[in-house]
């Protein structure tokens, strides 16, 4: 035996047979794999070597590894003695992330829940009847999203600052199911929190995320986690960097000031955030205290899913005709709960989707505001025709002009700002002496029917109905 292998043996305390096979192992004529295979075993046995015996024993193999012709043996030994990551997180990992709910042992009237789940938001938060309606419902959503075909974001966003976004976040917190708080988020992080732990993701200070156009990686992640059949996103994964289809399905919730990008504007239910009046108290917030307050709220409402998952499931909702599309799909999983829970929670549900659908931002799209431009100027002139010069002019002087930072506008840009909606320029006066070119008011009816679908457009000299 070599002396270095003997005080190997003596100091460390591990097997001597082991060492002596693992070390003997290692001679010049080894091949790579050999070598590589008896650096694992080594790294494996000293796993729980106290750091003394750690040093003696990686001398002893730098030394055996430079008399076997080994190029780099400094550094093959330190790699096999690195701190593995799976050891590093069983010592700071100490508490679960998401502490297990017990349901509560006996049924549960879901809407004396929800009620509860409504004062406790009017406790701490400045939130309309309505807001605080469908914020208790998207909670409850949370417990049986695993059923839902549909996930609508919740988005609190707020004109100001100190308008209540984050505390709303943080109540939330205290009502769903696994919360995981988060801001700043990167796209890696988030495909990976979601695919792991299918947490309810609170996602505060979103605007500081989006901002400029922000992370178009992001909004595609959470873009496509509104409907379960297609919430995945590919990514490589592993040392091969083996393809895998990562899920996105999760309930989100997202705070801000101003408003999110508009794919993701579309997938959202928004709940507007106001200021407190100096009139309107509100009780002292401390969040570990509310956490441990409302773990019956919790466990009731694990306690309400279990019962009534399958059937929320399947329950069909009566369409809102008000609603379009998209707004439809979102309010759905809610209305089922509302539907599932009895009592006038249907009619507190409707009521919601209809006050809210009617604050939601309009579509803020450069292309659909040009549309509704050039359909109050329509109206306003009781016209039939339009000359490119006479809409670019009304635009510039509209006080809430959709592009003042884009001025002059162009005729080229206007024409190319229409080409998608399928409306071109055409001749809409002659004379001997000139031809002007502009739009008919029949040329924009399918457009306005399809993108301006509240506002209605009705034909120039006929009062709307």
């Amino acid at each position: 035996m070599n002396p270095d292998e003997s005080i190997v043996n003596k100091i460390s305390g591990l097997d001597q047979l082991f060492l002596d096979s693992a070390l003997a192992g290692i001679d010049p004529d080894a091949p790579p794999s050999q070598i590589e295979t008896v650096l694992r075993s080594v790294a494996g046995a000293i796993a729980g070597a106290d750091p003394i015996r750690r040093e003696v024993i990686r001398d002893a193999l730098i030394r055996r590894l430079r008399r076997a012709g080994v190029s780099c043996p400094v550094t093959l030994a330190n790699v096999a003695f690195r701190p593995q990551p799976r050891e590093k997180a069983s010592r700071t990992l100490t508490v679960p992330l998401f502490p297990n709910i017990d349901p509560w042992p006996e049924r549960v009237d879901g809407g004396l829940l929800l009620e509860d789940m409504v004062t406790t938001l009017h406790r701490f938060v400045v939130v309309s009847a309505s807001a605080a309606d469908a914020e208790a419902l998207w909670c409850f959503h949370t417990y049986i999203h695993d059923v839902a075909a549909v996930s609508p974001n919740l988005c609190l966003s707020s004109p100001e600052k100190r308008c209540g976004k984050t505390r709303n976040l943080q109540i939330l917190g205290c009502l769903v199911r696994r919360p995981l708080h988060m801001a700043n988020v990167t796209a890696a992080a988030l495909t990976r929190a979601i695919d792991h732990y299918g947490p309810t993701l609170l996602i505060d200070e979103a605007d500081t995320i989006f901002i400029n156009g922000g992370s178009a990686e992001l909004r595609g992640i959470l873009n496509a986690g509104l409907y379960r059949a297609n919430a995945f996103v590919l990514r490589c994964v592993g040392d091969r960097q083996q393809p895998k289809a990562c899920s996105v399905w999760c309930p989100k919730a997202i705070a801000l000031i101003g408003r999110l990008p508009a794919t993701l504007e579309d997938r959202s239910i928004t709940i507007p955030m106001r200021r407190r009046a100096p009139e309107e108290r509100l009780d002292p917030f401390h969040y570990d205290q509310l956490f441990a307050e409302l773990e019956p709220i919790r466990r009731k409402a694990a306690r309400w899913a279990i019962d009534h998952m399958d059937r929320v499931g399947h329950i069909p909702t009566r369409p809102l005709e008000t609603l379009h599309d998209r707004a439809q799909d979102l309010w759905r999983p809610l209305l089922a709960i509302a539907e599932a829970v009895g009592g006038d929670w249907t009619d507190r549900a409707e009521r919601a989707a209809l006050q809210l659908a009617g604050v939601q931002p309009q579509d803020n799209s450069l292309g659909v505001r040009l549309l509704a431009g050039i359909q109050s100027l329509f109206e306003r002139q009781q016209t039939e025709r339009l000359s490119s010069e006479m809409i670019i002019h009304a635009l510039a002087e509209s006080e809430d002009s959709p592009w003042p930072d884009r001025l002059p506008l162009t005729k080229v840009q206007l024409a190319r700002l229409l080409a998608p909606f399928g409306i071109r320029p055409t001749i809409v006066y002659r004379s001997r002496t000139q031809v002007s070119r502009g739009y008919l008011s029949r040329d924009f009816a399918d457009a306005f029917a399809r993108y301006l679908p509240r506002i209605g457009f009705h034909e120039p000299g006929r009062a709307p109905s």
